[in-house]
């Protein structure tokens, strides 16, 4: 048996084992999948790649060790990006890039085991996909979801000024464990790196309740919720002393946690703006509001022909966060977030 019969064998398996999802005509087995969409809904897709090196450890035992929690977390980004447009999960494609190294029963048992149970618990069904030789292991997934005909869709360019800004859960906490690993806080929040749970019933109730920008945290708050600042032509004020802080996390340094919870990443939690007169669902996902959205500066203009890099402007203690004033932090801080282009 060669490792491509493996894989088929090892999947057809632990597939046949989940339920599988109505409006599926084709899955896996044929050129292409087919789906049968509910009349009137909105497909809803997206693309996510975890290199190994990049995205996760590049030594080989740790990429062992972590076969279930890579199979998991490689589900569970992309369907936080479909949560992120108010939207539910349906189905995804995978595309592996294996090594040789693991080409194994056992690598690729546990790293099926762990993409299956997410698909379980986030409602997906993997419906096919591509496997190929690589020298470094490679992961593509392919998410698709569905907006129901009255359900809007939430961008990132709605947020108006007066709209209050949230978050949701707890920040910085995968990017301390990822700093951290063998430290007691880090060992702690190990499951917050490698398990993270995206707010698919969060982002659904926003798109409904009237949430006028959305996006998920992935690449650090300052990075992404930037994002939404630039294509929503607004500015932010954000309160970091209201930064929502796990127990673990609270015992770190102010300047180390405020670093990871503005730059660090792969927290997967939604960063979102409402409406000063509508308050955020009352859920299972805590949610905190951090600031609000204000007006450009003066001077400011952005138009079709000029762009401007746009950020919230961060305050502690009532003051803004500056290169001349720049507590609690000792130097003003690289904020950045996490950069896919660089080294």
């Amino acid at each position: 048996m060669n490792e491509f019969e493996l894989i088929k064998r090892i999947f057809s398996q632990i597939q046949a084992a989940n339920a599988p999802l109505t409006g599926i005509e084709k899955g896996i087995g044929d050129d292409a999948a087919v789906m049968a969409l509910p009349a009137g809904s909105r497909l809803v897709s997206c693309i996510d790649t975890l290199v190994q090196g990049r995205h996760f450890n590049a030594d080989w035992q740790q990429v062992n060790e972590l076969a279930f929690a890579i199979g998991y977390k490689s589900v569970a980004v992309n369907v936080s990006d479909i949560a992120a447009m108010g939207a539910t999960p349906h189905s995804i494609l995978l595309a592996l890039a294996l090594p040789k190294q693991l080409a194994n029963e056992k690598w690729l048992t546990e790293f099926a085991k762990g993409l299956f149970h997410a698909c379980q618990l986030f409602g997906v069904a993997l419906i096919g996909g591509d496997t190929t030789r690589s020298d470094n292991l490679v992961l593509s997934i392919s998410a698709q979801g569905l907006l129901a005909a009255d359900t809007p869709a939430v961008y990132r360019s709605g947020a108006q000024v007066g709209d209050k800004i949230y978050v949701s859960g707890t920040l910085g906490d995968a990017s301390y464990a990822l700093q951290h690993p063998d430290s007691t806080q880090g060992k702690e929040l190990a499951h917050r790196l490698h398990m993270p749970t995206p707010r698919i019933a969060l982002g659904a109730a926003l798109a409904k309740l009237g949430a006028t920008a959305m996006i998920d945290i992935s690449d650090g708050l300052y990075q992404d919720i930037g994002h939404i600042c630039q294509q929503s032509k607004i500015g932010m004020h954000i309160d970091v002393e209201k930064l929502p802080t796990s127990e673990p996390l609270a015992t770190i340094d102010l300047s180390e946690r405020l670093l990871c919870q503005l730059a660090g990443g792969d927290d997967y939690e939604l960063a979102f703006t409402l409406p000063a007169h509508i308050e955020p669902p009352i859920g299972n996902t805590p949610v905190t509001c951090i600031g609000e959205v204000i007006a450009l500066a003066d001077g400011i203009e952005i138009d079709a022909n000029r762009s401007i890099a746009l950020h919230p402007t961060l305050y502690y203690q009532n003051q803004p966060i500056t290169p001349t004033q720049h507590a609690p932090f000792a130097t003003w801080p690289n904020l950045t977030g996490y950069q896919h282009f660089t080294g």
